[in-house]
């Protein structure tokens, strides 16, 4: 493995295996599929990803500030520590992507497939889940989900227990399994209605 440090390069110039650090990632002109790749504080030119494919890559300290990941596939990927802030993954596909301390304010994963996802220390305020489909299990470990948008979606296999979910919201129907504490119960029940009294 070999570790690419400052410089400037094409996305189309990557190679599996390797590792980018500081270095400024211009446009790519076919399509992007990036295999076993490290980025660490890497800037990215390019803010069209749409259809794109990462398998096994790493991102640690980059910017995706209104990224467009519409449709694409990303799988065994890690985010940590990177700013994600409005990136659009409408009806993209993850599986097995953990994002850690990671700013996703905005972030629309609307219409995404969730497999065996991560959010851990992120925020998500006002970020969309609208119909997602979840397989396996969505976990939210001390996020802020702030006026998050889980509207249409089945929160059977989510995990919110550790998370602020203040103004969630949801689909009264489909909250049924959603893992929560006591505490959220009482914001749950609030927003289905409910009066609760001592």
């Amino acid at each position: 493995m070999a570790t690419v440090t400052g410089e400037t390069l094409s996305l189309d110039a990557l190679e599996a295996g390797n590792q980018y650090v500081n270095c400024e990632l211009t446009y790519s002109n076919q399509d992007i599929r990036v295999e076993e790749v490290t980025f660490e504080k890497c800037r990215f030119q390019q803010t069209d990803f749409k259809n794109s494919e990462w398998l096994d890559c790493q991102f640690q300290g980059c910017q995706f500030l209104n990224c467009q990941f519409q449709e694409s596939y990303l799988y065994r990927c890690q985010f940590d520590g990177c700013q994600l802030l409005g990136s659009d993954f409408t009806a993209a596909r993850l599986k097995d992507v953990t994002i850690s301390e990671t700013r996703a304010d905005y972030a629309n994963f609307a219409e995404a497939v969730l497999t065996g996802c991560d959010f851990s220390e992120t925020r998500l305020n006002e970020a969309s889940f609208q119909m997602v489909t979840v397989k396996r299990r969505l976990s939210f470990n001390r996020c802020e989900l702030v006026r998050a948008d889980f509207s249409e979606s089945q929160l059977k296999l989510v995990d919110l227990r550790t998370s602020d979910i203040d103004a969630l919201v949801f689909t009264p129907g489909l909250v049924r399994g959603c893992k929560i504490d006591a505490l959220q119960a009482v914001t749950f029940a609030a927003a289905l209605g409910l009066d609760i009294e001592d």
